[in-house]
């Protein structure tokens, strides 16, 4: 009979350090998922303060406008096309 209440009272001590622990495995499962919870927030929060990449018009559309405006202007098209490789330099 003593011997059963020292098994059973080893595997109750036992039984209360599998609590202990799982409790603590728990505890930390919840301090996880907050943090995953608050980086995904704040991935999204960056994502759209990111600029975004800005797209030019097509250099003959812009060659176009140009010379409605300016009738005399001696811009070529391949003059745009450095300009706005110019400034995809600059956005990149």
């Amino acid at each position: 009979m003593k011997a059963a209440n020292r098994q059973l009272t080893e595997w109750d001590a036992e039984l209360n350090q599998l609590h202990e622990r799982n409790g603590d495995l728990g505890l930390k499962v919840q301090m996880l998922e907050q943090e995953l919870k608050e980086a995904r927030r704040d991935r999204e929060a960056n994502k759209n303060s990111v600029p975004t990449v800005a797209e030019f018009p097509e250099p003959a559309d812009l060659l176009n406008r140009l010379r409605a405006r300016r009738k005399t202007t001696k811009a070529v098209r391949a003059d745009i096309d450095v300009i706005l490789g110019l400034l995809a330099e600059k956005y990149d």
